[in-house]
């Protein structure tokens, strides 16, 4: 049995896989995806000026998708995992179509949406909503821990950020749900297309994937610590992110 007081004892694959998979359950009751925020967004429709806030900070976040996966590719060693890490930033950048990345989807969605709540065009890089002090510490250490000299951070990093995406996007999309009077009925699901591509296999594919990497990444006890260390540290940037966007959206 291995013990933390012995940080070189070896771990056998089935070991270090199941040890990875229960740290990603546990994902489930971080604050990254149980906060105040989530609770607000589904039960209610905010007004044109939070929503513009929620997106502009949402969105940066989300533009900056890939270039966390390409640094993740970068820091890894193992070629099994670049593999499935190259397949995951294929994805996120349209499987080769510029119109199709996930990060213009979803710019197109929140421009559409503005725009229907504002009664005119809305360009979300010209908003007055601010980046918030949170977004931007997120985009800036998320992106240093996803460039851990450690191969083990990083593969945390990255199992942090696909096993709360799913969870986190189906309540966003809930919330999303809030505004389906501003759309004819097919029009509001053509527009949903960045939830659904989400919601459906993609998300689904990539949790497999991230969990597939980290055990890969795996032989000691210390390895472990190295995992558990990316995966924490980037779903307390993401809670502090969230409670912050409340904080600011409902001031106490």
């Amino acid at each position: 049995m291995t013990t933390m007081t012995d940080q070189t004892v070896e771990l056998s694959p089935e070991e270090a896989h199941d040890r990875i998979h229960a740290l990603a359950r546990g994902c489930s009751d971080h604050p990254a995806l149980k906060n105040p925020f989530y609770e607000l967004w589904m039960t209610q429709e905010l007004t044109a000026d939070e929503v513009e806030l929620v997106a502009r900070n949402f969105y940066e976040r989300v533009r900056r998708t890939p270039v966390r996966i390409a640094l993740a590719f970068l820091h890894m060693t193992d070629i099994a995992a670049r593999a499935e890490t190259v397949e995951n930033l294929y994805d996120e950048m349209g499987l080769g179509n510029p119109r199709k990345v996930h990060s213009v989807i979803l710019k197109d969605f929140f421009e559409t949406l503005l725009g229907r709540l504002r009664g005119h065009e809305v360009d979300l890089d010209s908003v007055a909503a601010p980046l918030l002090p949170s977004t931007v510490r997120l985009i800036e250490e998320g992106e240093k821990v996803f460039s851990s000299p450690y191969a083990q951070e990083v593969c945390g990093a990255l199992l942090a950020q696909e096993w709360h995406a799913y969870p986190q996007l189906v309540q966003l999309y809930e919330g999303v749900r809030n505004y389906r009077g501003h759309y004819g009925l097919e029009e509001f699901h053509e527009n949903c297309e960045y939830f659904y591509l989400h919601i459906g296999a993609t998300e689904k594919e990539h949790k497999i994937h991230s969990l597939s990497t980290a055990a890969k990444a795996c032989r000691t006890v210390e390895d472990i610590a190295h995992i558990e260390r990316g995966f924490t540290t980037y779903l307390d940037l993401l809670a502090e992110n969230w409670n912050e966007i409340h904080r600011t959206v409902r001031p106490a």
